[in-house]
Protein backbone atom coordinates (compact mmCIF):
# COMPACT_ATOMS: atom_id res chain seq x y z
CA UNK A 1 0.00 0.00 0.00
CA UNK A 2 1.47 3.21 -0.95
CA UNK A 3 2.05 5.84 1.91
CA UNK A 4 0.34 8.62 0.19
CA UNK A 5 -2.52 6.60 -0.37
CA UNK A 6 -2.32 6.21 3.16
CA UNK A 7 -1.98 9.71 4.79
CA UNK A 8 -5.07 10.30 2.09
CA UNK A 9 -7.44 8.29 4.09
CA UNK A 10 -6.59 9.36 6.94
CA UNK A 11 -6.53 13.10 5.82
CA UNK A 12 -10.37 12.23 4.41
CA UNK A 13 -12.91 14.47 6.63
CA UNK A 14 -15.66 12.45 8.12
CA UNK A 15 -18.80 15.16 8.44
CA UNK A 16 -19.66 15.64 12.50
CA UNK A 17 -23.77 15.30 12.58
CA UNK A 18 -25.28 13.20 14.89
CA UNK A 19 -26.33 10.37 12.39
CA UNK A 20 -22.17 9.78 12.57
CA UNK A 21 -22.11 9.90 16.32
CA UNK A 22 -24.83 6.87 16.31
CA UNK A 23 -23.21 4.96 13.82
CA UNK A 24 -19.94 5.28 15.50
CA UNK A 25 -21.70 4.09 18.75
CA UNK A 26 -23.12 1.45 16.86
CA UNK A 27 -19.55 0.48 15.51
CA UNK A 28 -18.05 0.80 18.94
CA UNK A 29 -20.66 -1.37 20.47
CA UNK A 30 -20.10 -4.16 17.54
CA UNK A 31 -16.61 -3.78 17.06
CA UNK A 32 -15.24 -6.37 19.71
CA UNK A 33 -17.73 -9.32 18.22
CA UNK A 34 -16.45 -8.10 14.87
CA UNK A 35 -12.95 -8.91 15.23
CA UNK A 36 -13.52 -12.29 16.90
CA UNK A 37 -15.49 -13.21 13.82
CA UNK A 38 -12.74 -11.92 11.37
CA UNK A 39 -9.91 -13.91 13.24
CA UNK A 40 -11.53 -16.91 13.06
CA UNK A 41 -12.44 -16.90 9.65
CA UNK A 42 -9.17 -15.67 9.17
CA UNK A 43 -7.10 -18.60 11.20
CA UNK A 44 -9.20 -20.76 8.91
CA UNK A 45 -7.39 -19.54 6.18
CA UNK A 46 -10.44 -17.07 4.75
CA UNK A 47 -8.76 -14.05 3.54
CA UNK A 48 -11.28 -11.47 4.20
CA UNK A 49 -11.62 -7.79 2.93
CA UNK A 50 -12.16 -5.08 5.61
CA UNK A 51 -15.71 -4.38 6.90
CA UNK A 52 -17.48 -1.87 5.21
CA UNK A 53 -18.39 0.82 7.74
CA UNK A 54 -20.21 4.09 6.82
CA UNK A 55 -20.05 7.83 7.26
CA UNK A 56 -23.39 9.89 6.38
CA UNK A 57 -22.81 12.99 4.44
CA UNK A 58 -23.90 16.60 5.86
CA UNK A 59 -26.08 16.55 2.38
CA UNK A 60 -27.95 13.12 3.27
CA UNK A 61 -28.49 14.30 6.80
CA UNK A 62 -30.44 17.71 5.78
CA UNK A 63 -31.97 15.71 2.46
CA UNK A 64 -35.85 15.86 2.30
CA UNK A 65 -35.49 12.31 0.66
CA UNK A 66 -32.77 10.41 1.85
CA UNK A 67 -31.76 7.17 -0.19
CA UNK A 68 -29.92 4.43 0.33
CA UNK A 69 -28.28 2.30 -2.59
CA UNK A 70 -27.51 -1.32 -1.52
CA UNK A 71 -24.95 -3.75 -3.23
CA UNK A 72 -23.52 -6.87 -1.58
CA UNK A 73 -20.21 -7.22 -1.57
CA UNK A 74 -16.87 -4.71 -0.67
CA UNK A 75 -14.51 -3.25 -3.00
CA UNK A 76 -11.58 -5.78 -2.48
CA UNK A 77 -10.72 -3.43 0.76
CA UNK A 78 -8.28 -5.60 2.53
CA UNK A 79 -4.38 -4.16 1.40
CA UNK A 80 -5.25 -0.35 2.80
CA UNK A 81 -3.38 -0.53 6.38
CA UNK A 82 -0.36 -2.67 7.28
CA UNK A 83 -2.28 -3.02 10.76
CA UNK A 84 -5.47 -3.53 11.72
CA UNK A 85 -7.84 -0.28 11.42
CA UNK A 86 -9.56 1.29 13.29
CA UNK A 87 -13.59 2.24 13.10
CA UNK A 88 -12.30 5.60 12.10
CA UNK A 89 -10.18 4.70 8.95
CA UNK A 90 -12.64 2.43 7.58
CA UNK A 91 -15.15 5.21 7.66
CA UNK A 92 -12.50 7.22 6.38
CA UNK A 93 -11.91 4.92 3.36
CA UNK A 94 -15.73 4.58 2.47
CA UNK A 95 -16.10 8.41 2.50
CA UNK A 96 -12.96 8.58 0.37
CA UNK A 97 -13.96 5.98 -1.91
CA UNK A 98 -18.01 6.75 -2.30
CA UNK A 99 -18.14 10.96 -2.02
CA UNK A 100 -14.20 11.58 -3.48
CA UNK A 101 -13.48 9.03 -6.07
CA UNK A 102 -16.89 8.67 -6.43
CA UNK A 103 -16.56 4.48 -6.70
CA UNK A 104 -13.54 4.96 -9.07
CA UNK A 105 -15.68 4.52 -12.06
CA UNK A 106 -17.81 1.25 -11.42
CA UNK A 107 -20.98 0.64 -12.82
CA UNK A 108 -22.37 0.08 -9.13
CA UNK A 109 -20.82 3.34 -8.19
CA UNK A 110 -22.48 5.07 -11.74
CA UNK A 111 -26.03 4.04 -10.96
CA UNK A 112 -25.61 5.47 -7.17
CA UNK A 113 -24.78 8.68 -8.70
CA UNK A 114 -27.64 8.79 -10.85
CA UNK A 115 -29.84 8.55 -7.91
CA UNK A 116 -29.29 12.23 -6.88
CA UNK A 117 -30.46 13.60 -10.58
CA UNK A 118 -33.89 12.36 -9.84
CA UNK A 119 -34.57 15.82 -7.73
CA UNK A 120 -32.74 18.58 -5.98
CA UNK A 121 -34.34 17.13 -2.67
CA UNK A 122 -32.52 13.93 -2.44
CA UNK A 123 -29.23 12.77 -1.38
CA UNK A 124 -28.07 8.73 -1.14
CA UNK A 125 -25.85 6.49 0.64
CA UNK A 126 -24.59 3.62 -0.70
CA UNK A 127 -24.18 0.72 1.41
CA UNK A 128 -23.42 -3.01 1.80
CA UNK A 129 -25.40 -5.76 2.76
CA UNK A 130 -22.82 -8.42 3.50
CA UNK A 131 -20.49 -5.99 4.71
CA UNK A 132 -17.46 -8.18 4.24
CA UNK A 133 -16.37 -9.23 0.90
CA UNK A 134 -12.83 -11.26 -0.10
CA UNK A 135 -9.94 -9.42 0.15
CA UNK A 136 -8.19 -9.48 -3.34
CA UNK A 137 -11.09 -10.30 -5.74
CA UNK A 138 -15.04 -10.12 -6.32
CA UNK A 139 -17.79 -11.55 -4.28
CA UNK A 140 -18.45 -12.86 -0.50
CA UNK A 141 -18.20 -16.05 1.42
CA UNK A 142 -21.76 -17.28 2.17
CA UNK A 143 -20.24 -18.72 5.47
CA UNK A 144 -18.52 -15.65 6.72
CA UNK A 145 -22.18 -13.75 5.84
CA UNK A 146 -24.07 -15.99 7.83
CA UNK A 147 -22.06 -15.64 10.89
CA UNK A 148 -22.05 -12.34 10.82
CA UNK A 149 -25.62 -12.12 10.05
CA UNK A 150 -25.97 -14.06 13.25
CA UNK A 151 -24.19 -12.01 15.70
CA UNK A 152 -24.40 -8.51 13.97
CA UNK A 153 -27.64 -6.93 12.25
CA UNK A 154 -25.58 -3.86 11.00
CA UNK A 155 -27.47 -3.38 8.37
CA UNK A 156 -31.08 -3.32 10.31
CA UNK A 157 -29.29 -0.53 12.75
CA UNK A 158 -27.72 1.15 10.25
CA UNK A 159 -30.95 1.80 8.38
CA UNK A 160 -32.94 2.92 12.20
CA UNK A 161 -29.54 5.20 12.05
CA UNK A 162 -30.08 6.98 8.76
CA UNK A 163 -34.05 6.47 7.63
CA UNK A 164 -33.94 6.16 4.30
CA UNK A 165 -37.38 7.10 2.34
CA UNK A 166 -36.33 4.58 -0.04
CA UNK A 167 -33.85 1.75 -0.22
CA UNK A 168 -32.63 0.32 -3.46
CA UNK A 169 -30.77 -3.24 -4.82
CA UNK A 170 -29.58 -3.40 -8.03
CA UNK A 171 -28.95 -7.29 -8.46
CA UNK A 172 -27.63 -9.39 -11.11
CA UNK A 173 -28.27 -12.17 -8.76
CA UNK A 174 -32.32 -11.93 -7.27
CA UNK A 175 -32.02 -15.11 -4.95
CA UNK A 176 -28.77 -13.96 -3.57
CA UNK A 177 -30.21 -10.72 -2.66
CA UNK A 178 -33.32 -12.76 -1.03
CA UNK A 179 -31.35 -14.84 1.89
CA UNK A 180 -29.25 -12.03 3.21
CA UNK A 181 -32.03 -9.59 3.17
CA UNK A 182 -34.50 -11.95 4.82
CA UNK A 183 -31.26 -13.69 7.39
CA UNK A 184 -31.53 -9.13 7.99
CA UNK A 185 -35.35 -7.67 7.97
CA UNK A 186 -37.15 -10.49 8.08
CA UNK A 187 -39.75 -11.52 5.70
CA UNK A 188 -41.35 -9.23 3.04
CA UNK A 189 -44.15 -8.58 0.47
CA UNK A 190 -43.54 -7.93 -2.70
CA UNK A 191 -44.99 -6.03 -5.53
CA UNK A 192 -44.24 -6.14 -9.47
CA UNK A 193 -44.21 -3.13 -11.34
CA UNK A 194 -42.72 -3.96 -14.15
CA UNK A 195 -40.92 -7.17 -15.62
CA UNK A 196 -39.87 -7.33 -19.27
CA UNK A 197 -37.10 -7.84 -21.01
CA UNK A 198 -34.49 -8.21 -18.27
CA UNK A 199 -35.84 -5.07 -16.61
CA UNK A 200 -37.50 -5.93 -13.84
CA UNK A 201 -38.51 -3.96 -10.93
CA UNK A 202 -40.53 -4.33 -8.05
CA UNK A 203 -41.27 -2.85 -4.50
CA UNK A 204 -40.73 -4.88 -1.45
CA UNK A 205 -41.84 -4.21 2.20
CA UNK A 206 -39.43 -5.96 5.16
CA UNK A 207 -41.15 -7.01 8.62
CA UNK A 208 -37.93 -4.58 10.29
CA UNK A 209 -39.32 -1.67 8.14
CA UNK A 210 -42.93 -1.82 6.92
CA UNK A 211 -43.11 1.76 6.18
CA UNK A 212 -39.94 1.91 3.68
CA UNK A 213 -39.87 0.99 0.01
CA UNK A 214 -37.37 -1.30 -0.64
CA UNK A 215 -36.54 -1.35 -4.77
CA UNK A 216 -35.35 -4.55 -6.28
CA UNK A 217 -34.05 -3.57 -9.58
CA UNK A 218 -31.16 -5.10 -12.14
CA UNK A 219 -27.23 -4.54 -12.04
CA UNK A 220 -26.36 -1.70 -14.11
CA UNK A 221 -23.29 -4.12 -15.07
CA UNK A 222 -24.32 -5.87 -18.37
CA UNK A 223 -27.60 -4.15 -19.33
CA UNK A 224 -28.05 -2.72 -22.43
CA UNK A 225 -28.58 1.29 -22.45
CA UNK A 226 -32.37 0.19 -23.39
CA UNK A 227 -33.00 -1.35 -20.17
CA UNK A 228 -31.15 0.62 -18.22
CA UNK A 229 -33.31 3.49 -19.29
CA UNK A 230 -36.76 1.90 -18.19
CA UNK A 231 -35.21 0.75 -15.10
CA UNK A 232 -34.57 4.22 -14.46
CA UNK A 233 -37.75 5.67 -15.49
CA UNK A 234 -39.60 3.31 -13.36
CA UNK A 235 -37.31 4.12 -10.58
CA UNK A 236 -37.90 7.73 -11.33
CA UNK A 237 -41.88 7.34 -11.40
CA UNK A 238 -42.02 5.54 -8.01
CA UNK A 239 -39.69 8.03 -6.15
CA UNK A 240 -41.29 11.17 -7.48
CA UNK A 241 -44.73 9.93 -6.96
CA UNK A 242 -43.61 9.87 -3.25
CA UNK A 243 -42.43 13.50 -3.32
Amino acid sequence: MCIDRLEQIRATTIDNNSMNERLLCLYENCWDEYQKINCTFENQGYELANIYLLAASDEYVKAEVKIMCLGKETQCWGGEFADSPTIKELQQLYTLYTFHEKGNGAAFQRFVNWIPTISDNIAVIPNNIVKIGKKATNGYYNSVAEVLHSKINLLKEEIAILQPSFIICPTSNLERYNKPLCELLGNSVESVIVDQDGAFVSVRFYDAFPNTPLIVCPHPQGKSAEQLELVKDTIFSIITKTI
